[in-house]
């Protein structure tokens, strides 16, 4: 039976049986005298603690040796051990050489060139710990240099294992100590084994954390410190920077939509995370327009979009309101977009019909045309009242300079009437005077008119109306009766024939001027030749046929009220477009009204200032960005997989009214709340997706593994 002795402070020593009692008090009277001794002054302390320093340094210079070491001696110990079982088994136990464990033989090694040893656990866990942790940076180094030349799924593996080193080596010091201690408690090597691993994940794990904390916690700081409009300042500052590789003027954005935005970049500047250059080009035809974007239509993820739309088309086929959010959200942007456009005067209760906008147009113009052609002919009156009489006009050479014109353009007869009227004044049977000039204008006008589609004799009529226009009066001569002229005291006189004909020439300018007027505007020129009113929209205003040159000849023309009229058409003519003219249904096809809007911008700056093009431009974008199913999503457009989730989402909902405890709160929460999680704060897209991190081994299994290795034998497990 054992001999116990109990000290005062209620420690019990054990002694075999039959221990000899000297021995007994003298190891009693060591204990006691251990546990009584008085303690160190400071100064003692910290002079052993200096002198301790060169033996700690090197304890790190031997666990970094180790650390090298440790993965190659785990290759080596294997070739070893194959060679010393194949020479057991021939020559027997003892007979010749056998490879020792190497990293006895490099500890050997070590201790020889004067390199301090562990001597207590303590100091054996913390070499181990240090040991795996220069280990976990070396190969975390070693496998980063390896990968560049590595393909395929090494190269794969090679990068995970250099990915954050710092984890790694955290989870290298995690793995020794862990594994460390349990060899010191007496464990077995798939427990020390075990615990390296836990120890290490652990360790890697808990560095991961600590690291994302810390970036948060500098995050939050540095905001904190930050003022709000220092913080906006900057948004400012990156939204400019931004738009302008984009091709947007943030200076040319409302400031009502700016202050918005700012707040939002500002909010997701604040993450840390890089802005989405794309996601806030999108943001801001959003924002123009009125409209609530979602995050898929922001950034144009095909699966996040695919999720999207099928949630909407799931929660249109249910019957709970707060499932159909999404599809209410479509429903309600798409009137948005039409309000914008109804603003600008496409309200189809409001706008005129094209038939009524080009009659209105028409008699505008019409109207210019008399006022102007009045004058003329008071021009012209002038001038005949000059002279007392018409002044005669070379017709000869009209006639010729008509007939040279018509053969050069391989013009034939232009009927029997018009070929009398040129042969007779050709041969001066027939005078041609301003008056006859005149009604022969007038004549050829009407007969242009009535020529329909026969292009070559309207060219030919317009050839001879011309010479005739630009005939030059003949000399004039004194005249038996004719008004002279009286200027002041002293001034010649003037041959009345000589004033008819100055008279003349300035009556014929503003008839030319006219007509020029008339030929460069093809709207001008249209109503002076005669057009039907339902037609002049489509040929002189929206039409393909109408240039934007054409246009601003035809608006030169127009008074406010008619430019608004026509302003009018064309923003409903663009509304049109988005509803295929279903004036009573929600619906807005982006392809169309995009396709109109190409045709008509360079014609809409005569209508429409820069900032309502913008308008006009940003509508169209909203729509293309709700509406596109970029290449890689699977919208379910059949709608046959969203009738039955609907369905299937109501009966949930029927059946979690039966649900005890509060589940019924749950389930419905669940069920109303999955399409809304993220989908319509655009911070979640305007912050741009870092690319995928390779996930770090938190602890190699070859770092574990040599935690559990055993160097100098298993004998002395527990520490001293």
């Amino acid at each position: 039976m054992p001999i116990t002795a109990e000290l005062h402070d209620g420690t019990r020593l054990e002694f075999p049986d039959g221990t000899d009692p000297a021995v007994i008090q003298r190891t009693v009277k060591n204990v006691m005298g251990a546990k009584t001794e008085a303690p160190k002054p400071a100064v003692v302390g910290l002079g052993e603690t200096i002198r301790d320093i060169p033996r700690q340094v090197g304890l790190t210079a031997r666990a970094g040796v180790r650390a090298l070491a440790t993965i190659p001696a785990m290759g080596a110990d294997a070739v070893a051990g194959i060679y010393n079982t194949a020479a057991n088994a021939l020559v027997g136990d003892g007979n010749g050489y056998r490879f020792p464990p190497q990293m006895q033989a490099l500890d050997n090694a070590l201790t020889q060139v004067g390199l301090p040893a562990p001597r207590n656990a303590t100091e054996r866990v913390a070499g181990q710990g240090a040991e795996m942790m220069a280990g976990a940076g070396g190969l975390a180094k070693g496998a980063e240099v390896l990968a560049r030349g590595a393909t395929g799924v090494g190269r794969n593996v090679l990068q995970m294992m250099a990915a954050n080193p710092v984890t790694q080596i955290a989870g290298g010091t995690g793995a020794g100590v862990a594994g460390g201690s349990v060899r010191e408690s007496g464990g077995s090597p798939l427990e020390e084994f075990g615990a390296s691993l836990a120890g290490g994940v652990g360790a890697g794990m808990a560095a991961n954390k600590l690291a994302g904390i810390a970036e948060s916690g500098t995050r939050a700081v540095r905001n904190l410190m930050t003022p709000r409009t220092e913080q906006i300042r900057n948004a400012d500052q990156t939204i400019t920077l931004t738009l302008q590789r984009a091709g947007i003027d943030w200076a040319a954005v409302p400031d009502n939509i700016k202050a918005a935005l700012r707040g939002e970049v500002a909010d997701a500047l604040s993450s840390g995370q890089p802005l989405s250059q794309d996601a806030l080009r999108r943001l801001v035809a959003f924002r123009r327009t009125g409209t609530t974007p979602t995050v898929g239509q922001l950034t144009q993820d095909p699966g996040q979009i695919t999720r999207e739309m099928n949630l909407a088309k799931t929660g249109a086929n249910s019957t709970d309101p707060v499932l159909q959010r999404l599809p209410g959200l479509q429903n309600e942007n798409a009137s948005r977009l039409l309000a914008q456009l109804d603003g600008m005067g496409a309200d189809p209760m409001r706008a005129p019909s094209g038939m009524v906008a080009g009659q209105r147009a028409i008699d505008r113009l019409g109207s210019n045309l008399t006022t102007a052609q009045n004058e003329v002919d008071r021009l012209y009156t002038l001038a005949r009242d000059s002279s007392g009489r018409s002044v005669q006009l070379d017709g000869a050479t009209a006639m010729r300079t008509a007939n040279e014109n018509l053969r050069r353009d391989l013009v034939g007869k232009l009927g029997g009437e018009v070929d009398d009227i040129m042969n007779r004044i050709t041969s001066g049977e027939t005078p041609l005077t301003v008056d006859y000039q005149q009604q022969l204008s007038k004549m050829l006008y009407r007969k242009i008119r009535g020529a329909g589609d026969n292009g070559d004799l309207r060219h030919g009529l317009g050839l001879l109306r011309q010479a005739i226009d630009n005939a030059e009066p003949v000399a004039a001569q004194p005249v038996a009766g004719a008004r002279l002229l009286t200027g002041p005291p002293g001034a010649p006189v003037a041959n009345a024939g000589d004033e008819a004909i100055q008279a003349f020439r300035t009556a014929r300018t503003a008839h030319r001027e006219l007509r020029a007027r008339i030929e460069s505007n093809p709207a001008l020129r249209a109503v002076d030749e005669g057009v039907e009113p339902d037609k002049f929209v489509q040929r002189y205003l929206i039409g393909d046929g109408a240039t934007a040159a054409d246009v601003r000849a035809l608006v030169s023309e127009l008074d406010p009220q008619t430019l608004g009229v026509l302003r009018s058409t064309l923003a409903k003519n663009l509304r049109d477009a988005a509803t295929t003219s279903t004036d009573d249904v929600v619906k807005f096809s982006n392809t169309a009204y995009r396709k109109t809007f190409r045709n008509l911008e360079a014609k809409l700056p005569s209508f429409f200032n820069a900032d309502e093009i913008d308008q006009l431009r940003a509508i169209g974008d909203a729509a293309k960005y709700m509406q596109a199913q970029p290449v890689g999503s699977a919208v379910n457009n059949s709608n046959s997989g969203a009738l039955v989730l609907g369905r299937g989402l109501d009966l949930l909902d029927r059946l979690s009214k039966f649900a005890p405890l509060g589940a019924k709160d749950v389930i419905q929460g669940k069920l109303q709340g999955v399409q809304q999680t993220r989908v319509l704060d655009p911070r979640n897209a305007l912050m741009q997706l870092a690319a995928p991190v390779k996930r770090p081994v938190p602890v190699n299994p070859l770092l574990a593994a040599a935690v559990a290795t055993p160097v100098e034998g298993r004998e002395n497990k527990r520490g001293n």
